[in-house]
């Protein structure tokens, strides 16, 4: 009896599971470079989100002092709006970036050609490099650091179905209920609804002695006490700068990371490293306005990347 050929179907699934054979050792970098494409993009995005245009105005600072001052529920620890200066992208910009890009691309050939030892220019472009990529990385460090910590220390959360507002002025956390007073929440008065401890959700029901609770506490308002730098030289700069433990910590990661990629090694996980913060740190300093002028954009520097990067 004649063995029967397989069918259509047959051979379609047999040879994409000999494609996906071929494939599969190639799967993890794949992965890796589509995530790595996304976060930067994800990230930065989100960093860049802005109060709208025709939102509401934020209360001043003095206002926000005699609120704080006259409701003893107020959160003080409230961190202010930070202002992001962001330059926003008019479709003119599809056809001037990739031009700008070119000629800047042109110059570097011609002025590698001039020089005949191109490793001045390379010494010039790592220092810039560097300088920009100890305050990318440390944004994105001091930033992830804050997000975490805001995991860690919610300014409300449920639990036990209902909402619970924390007070970091008078160290409780109170449990509210929606529909009545201020911002749609009114206080219950009850000791059983007060809880003492600043851990959200199921942690909040483990007993912790008082010297835990306050080391808790300080902790949860560390982000907040934030040191002001003021520079200032005549008649050529003058500048301020808030920073606080988690700018620190970024900063010293990001001087670390820099140093080592330019004086020891450069492995591939420090290039993501700075890339990421490089992409995290652009995306929060312009702005495509519109999905049609961001995809012009795009769209130009495909072309550019074509010519300039592969052609030449």
């Amino acid at each position: 009896m004649s063995e029967e050929d397989p069918t259509l179907l047959a051979r379609i699934l047999g040879r994409l599971a000999y494609e996906f054979t071929l494939l599969q050792p190639l799967l993890p970098t794949y992965t890796h470079l589509l995530l790595s494409a996304l976060f930067p993009i994800y990230a930065g995005a989100h960093a860049s989100l802005s109060r709208p245009s025709s939102a509401a105005k934020p209360a001043s600072k003095k206002k926000k002092r005699k609120l704080a001052l006259t409701d003893s529920d107020s959160d003080s620890e409230d961190e202010e709006e930070e202002e992001h200066k962001m330059e926003g992208l008019a479709p003119s910009d599809a056809i001037i970036m990739p031009l700008f890009a070119g000629a800047t691309l042109a110059g570097l050939y011609f002025l590698i050609k001039w020089l005949e030892d191109p490793g001045i220019l390379n010494k010039v472009l790592n220092a810039y490099f560097a300088v920009f990529g100890v305050f990318s990385v440390g944004r994105l460090v001091a930033d992830g650091l804050d997000v975490g910590h805001r995991l860690i220390f919610p300014r409300r959360y449920v639990r036990g179905g209902r909402l619970w507002r924390v007070d970091g002025r008078g160290k409780v956390v109170r449990a509210v209920k929606v529909g009545d007073g201020k911002d749609g929440e009114k206080e219950e008065g009850k000791e059983g609804d007060l809880v003492r401890t600043p851990l959200p959700g199921f942690l909040a029901g483990i007993p912790l002695p008082e010297s835990v609770r306050e080391y808790l506490w300080k902790d949860r308002a560390m982000p907040t006490q934030k040191w002001t730098l003021r520079v200032y030289l005549h008649r050529i700069f003058a500048g301020t700068l808030r920073i606080g433990a988690h700018g620190v910590v970024g900063s010293i990661i990001g001087l670390a990371a820099v140093l080592y990629f330019n004086l020891v090694d450069k492995p591939w996980y420090l290039t993501n490293l700075m890339g990421f913060g490089f992409s995290y740190g652009a995306l929060q300093l312009m702005s495509p306005t519109t999905f049609g002028t961001g995809s012009a954009i795009l769209g130009a520097l495909f072309f550019y990347d074509v010519y300039f990067v592969f052609y030449t």
